[in-house]
């Protein structure tokens, strides 16, 4: 749990992201950018600089395993029809019920998932991101991961090897020979819990957007 005066102050900073938002713009040369986020980092991050969000991946999560196939086959993923399912119907099922997300929609991709966390109406959710697949902007792709949802040493390879010219991942510990991990805290059995709360505060976000 974070304290009291950082969720004060995480909730203040959402609060004025549109106006302030169009000033931190001001400082980044790269703004069509489609962010591919395991999870909701991709939104926080659109939010952050009041930018239109050029991505399905807003307000959901990936299983690790999950999100490794999305990537590495994206076009195909994004062009198939999401289903919307039950949680009984979902391979991660006994997770879902450990962590009280049962109730939470559903999308089938294939054989994937797609958990919208932040969404209460399947028919919402299934809208946003058929609308929000339609804006990726396929010539300034950026993929962003974290070791979390079941992820394991190889996912951090696989991801390191996948073909794509900006990209980052976020780890609990030291991965010196990759160069697009970065280091953040971790929680329970080294998985790190949350990256979206303090977003940004262990790599600067513009230099890497503008890179």
């Amino acid at each position: 749990m974070f304290p009291l005066y950082a969720r004060i102050w995480n909730k203040l900073i959402e609060k004025t992201n549109p106006i302030f938002g169009r000033i931190r713009q001001k400082k980044l040369k790269n703004r069509d950018f489609t962010i591919i986020s395991n999870n909701c980092w991709a939104g926080v991050c659109y939010e952050y600089f009041a930018l239109k969000k050029l991505s399905p991946t807003v307000g959901l999560y990936f299983y690790a395993e999950d999100y490794l196939k999305f990537v590495s086959d994206l076009k195909y993923y994004t062009g198939l029809t999401l289903e919307m399912i039950s949680a009984e119907k979902s391979k991660h099922y006994a997770e879902l019920k450990k962590r009280g997300e049962l109730e939470v929609p559903i999308g089938k991709l294939g054989d994937i998932e797609v958990i919208f966390l932040h969404y209460k109406d399947p028919k919402v959710a299934k809208e946003k991101w058929e609308r929000r697949v339609k804006r990726i902007n396929w010539s300034n792709l950026i993929l962003k991961f974290s070791y979390m949802n079941g992820c394991t040493d190889e996912m951090v390879r696989e991801f390191e090897e996948l073909n794509v010219q900006k990209k980052i991942i976020f780890v609990p510990k030291l991965f010196s020979e990759y160069d697009n991990a970065f280091v953040i805290p971790a929680g329970n059995e080294g998985q790190i819990e949350n990256d979206t709360f303090y977003w940004n505060r262990w790599f600067d976000v513009i230099e890497f957007l503008n890179r």
